[in-house]
C-alpha cells in the first residue's frame, strides 16, 4: 500500500499546482469571452429588430421619400453591425493566438487531473480513506475543491460555446432576408449582402493553438477519452493490487 499512498499524494499535488498555475489564464479568457458574448447578444437584438422592420418595409407598395430615408438609416445601422462583428471576431482570433500555449496547458491540465480525480474516487471507495492515510476532513475538502475546480472549467467552456451559438444565431437572422416580400432600397440590399458575405468568408472558429476546435462534439470526444483512460487505470489497479 506504500506505493498506492505515494500515487495518491502525487495526484493531489498535481491537481493543486496545475489549477493554481492555470487559474489566472482561465479567468482572463472567461472575462474576455464574456465581453464578446454580451456584445454578440446586443448585435443579435439590434439585428432582429432591423430584420423585422425590413420585413414590414418590404410590404409597402409605394417607394416614397420617407421609405428611402428609412432604408438609408437601416443600411447605416447594418454597416455598423458588420464592423462590430468583424472587430469581435478579430478579438477572438488574436486571443487564440496570444494564449494558444496556455490553452493547451489548460486543456491538458483538465484532462490529466480529471483522469486522476476519477481514479482517486475509485480508490477511495475501494480502499477507504483510512487505508490511504487520508483523514475524513481532507477527503471532504478535496471533493469540495474539485467541485469548484470543475465548475469553473464548465462555466468557461459553456461561455465559449455560447459565443459560437450567438454567432450562429446571427447567421440565421440574416437568412430571414429571404422572407422579404419584395426588394428594398439598393443600398440596404447591398449592406445585407456585404454582411452575409463577411460571415461566409470568415466563418467563426475557436480552436486551441490550431490543434483542435472548441465545439460540443470535440468536448464530448474529450470526455469519452477521459473515461476510457480512467477505466484503463482502474483495470490495472484491479489486476495488480
Amino acid at each position: 500500500m506504500g506505493g498506492m499512498n505515494s500515487a495518491q499524494m502525487v495526484g493531489l499535488a498535481l491537481q493543486f499546482w496545475t489549477s493554481t498555475i492555470l487559474n489566472l489564464a482561465v479567468s482572463q479568457h472567461y472575462l474576455v469571452m464574456l465581453f464578446i458574448r454580451s456584445q454578440y447578444q446586443h448585435i443579435n437584438t439590434e439585428l432582429q429588430k432591423l430584420v423585422e422592420e425590413c420585413k414590414m418595409l418590404s410590404h409597402i407598395p409605394k417607394r416614397k421619400g420617407v421609405f428611402m430615408t428609412r432604408c438609408c438609416y437601416l443600411s447605416d445601422k447594418l454597416d455598423d453591425i458588420a464592423k462590430l462583428q468583424s472587430h469581435l471576431q478579430w478579438i477572438i482570433t488574436q486571443l487564440g493566438a496570444i494564449i494558444g500555449l496556455q490553452g493547451v496547458m489548460v486543456y491538458g491540465g483538465y484532462y490529466f487531473s480529471s483522469v486522476v480525480a476519477l481514479y482517486m474516487t475509485y480508490s477511495l471507495f475501494k480502499y477507504g480513506h483510512e487505508n490511504l492515510n487520508l483523514t475524513l476532513d481532507i477527503v471532504i475538502m478535496a471533493f469540495v475543491w474539485n467541485f469548484f475546480f470543475y465548475l469553473d472549467a464548465m462555466l468557461n467552456l459553456l461561455n465559449t460555446l455560447f459565443v459560437l451559438d450567438d454567432h450562429n444565431k446571427m447567421v440565421r437572422l440574416l437568412e430571414e432576408r429571404t422572407l422579404f416580400s419584395s426588394s428594398l432600397d439598393v443600398r440596404l440590399e447591398e449592406s445585407f449582402e456585404k454582411l452575409q458575405l463577411q460571415l461566409v468568408r470568415n466563418p467563426m472558429s475557436i480552436n486551441v493553438m490550431k490543434l483542435f476546435p472548441v465545439t460540443r462534439s470535440s468536448t464530448a470526444a474529450m470526455c469519452g477519452s477521459i473515461i476510457t483512460h480512467s477505466i484503463f487505470l482502474i483495470q490495472y489497479d484491479m489486476e495488480n493490487f
